[in-house]
């Protein structure tokens, strides 16, 4: 099956609680709250740290969680018994169709190389029609594409795995791993391995709509993430579990903000399953 692995922590409680923290300052909690009903069960489909089906579940809404790293799933248990968080694949749900009142899928999809239409059509296949799904994905911003543009990438990925330049950096020669197929997404790799896709903002809309969902909302999210990921740490520290920008970072971020999906790192849609 083609799935992302999950990175597993080492936390205690006190991390976890810190962790839960994300979710109150989450841009996906307002979204989260105004689509997704509390009278049926919610599936959070690749719910890593199970940060949410814990917080939510607290706010009152009946949700279990699928993740697909049974390590993750057996730390979740161990630091909070009784989470409803199950080993399974994103692309597999363990539900019958029509079954599930609502769906969160945050920055999942996009890690599955074969591409996110699988997981997006097992999302509506499990989805009650008439009902709602968050999904979040990266996004192929506006600096991202310049930055594609001059080349920034490919020359990234050249310097990393130039082999005399890893030699002197003492770092281990791995083997290039082989290209993916040609896919009409931005590919970002990690160590000349594939980590994730990266969409357009109507790119990603009509992905949605072939699937078969109808779009509600499409917005930018996660700006002053954008603002560390592609300017650097000098404007924006990351500790405890929050961005801290400076005051230059602040003012950029706010700057660019006024334009959409400028440097937005994530983009969030809810979207609905037709009645019919």
């Amino acid at each position: 099956m083609n799935s992302p692995e999950s990175v597993i922590f080492s936390w205690t409680d006190a991390d976890f609680q810190a962790l839960l923290g994300t979710c109150v300052r989450g841009h996906e909690l307002p979204f989260i709250v105004k689509y997704l009903p509390k009278n049926g069960k919610i599936v959070d489909a690749g719910c890593g740290t199970g940060r949410y089906v814990v917080f939510l579940s607290e706010m009152g809404f009946e949700i279990e969680g699928i993740e697909i790293n049974p390590e993750v799933v057996s730390l979740v248990k161990k630091i909070r018994p009784g989470t409803a968080v199950l080993a399974g694949d994103a692309s597999a749900l363990p539900y019958a169709d029509g079954s599930i009142a609502g769906v969160i899928s945050l920055g999942v999809v996009e890690h599955f190389p074969g591409g996110p239409e699988a997981p997006l059509q097992d999302i509506w296949r499990v989805l009650r029609p008439g009902h709602h799904a968050v999904i979040t994905v990266p996004s192929f911003n506006l600096i991202r594409k310049m930055k594609a543009v001059v080349g920034y990438y490919h020359l990234k990925e050249k310097l990393k795995n130039n082999r005399l330049l890893r030699r002197w950096l003492k770092k281990d020669n791995r083997k290039k791993t082989a290209d993916l197929k040609f896919r009409p997404f931005h590919i970002y790799k990690e160590n000349g391995k594939f980590f994730e896709y990266r969409f357009g903002k109507k790119e990603f809309e009509l992905l949605l709509e072939k699937t078969g969902f109808l779009v509600i909302e499409s917005v930018p999210i996660a700006h002053m993430d954008g603002i560390y990921h592609e300017f650097g740490q000098w404007l924006v520290s990351f500790r405890d579990w929050q961005f801290r920008p400076n005051f230059v970072g602040l003012c950029l971020n706010r700057g660019l903000s006024r334009f959409p999906f400028f440097h937005n790192h994530m983009h969030l849609c809810v979207v609905k399953k037709p009645l019919a």
